[in-house]
């Protein structure tokens, strides 16, 4: 069965933001040398206590791991071609909603994508469990891609729910 993609509706200047922070994530997984903090927190320490298993664990799996991230997140950016983060956008066109369709398989892609670049600014920020709210213009960055992944969440429920009707 040929299962019909996702919509998800986001005003222009979103769409935009959105690719920025994804071509932006793209680099960082490219460019990261190896003691960046936000990718750290993406290849996590398996074994803590153990410095050598640590290191042969981390040797063994991290460029896999990036790798993986990095796929999935060319996954996300080509569903958001139609998006230029460079592009000139009058106040009146940012607010134009248009249409991404997420194709079905790509779901997951998109899921590991948005939680993996609120990681990032999470450990960036010093956002933690104990203390959810820093404030200020990276806090509403974190805070907004939580709220595309719940949009994101209820879309596919939503379809879901159709599929069954």
């Amino acid at each position: 069965m040929n299962t019909p993609p996702i919509t998800v509706s986001v005003a222009t200047i979103e769409g935009m933001h959105l690719a920025r922070l994804v071509d932006d994530f793209m680099d960082l997984l490219r460019d990261s040398e190896g003691d960046d903090p936000g990718v750290a927190r993406l290849t996590p320490n398996a074994y803590p206590d153990d410095d050598d298993a640590a290191a042969a664990f981390a040797s063994a799996t991290r460029a896999d791991l990036l790798d993986r991230r990095l796929h999935d997140a060319r996954v996300m950016r080509t569903a958001l071609q139609v998006f230029d983060p460079d592009a000139e956008v009058t106040d009146e066109g940012a607010r134009v909603p248009r249409d991404v369709l997420v194709r079905r398989e790509d779901v997951d892609a998109w899921l590991r994508t948005l939680t993996a670049i609120r990681l990032v600014i999470a450990t960036r920020l010093g956002i933690t469990d104990d203390e959810p709210d820093v404030g200020g213009d990276g806090q509403a960055v974190y805070d907004w891609l939580g709220y595309r992944l719940e949009l994101l969440i209820e879309a596919v429920d939503e379809s879901d729910a159709d599929a069954l009707r």
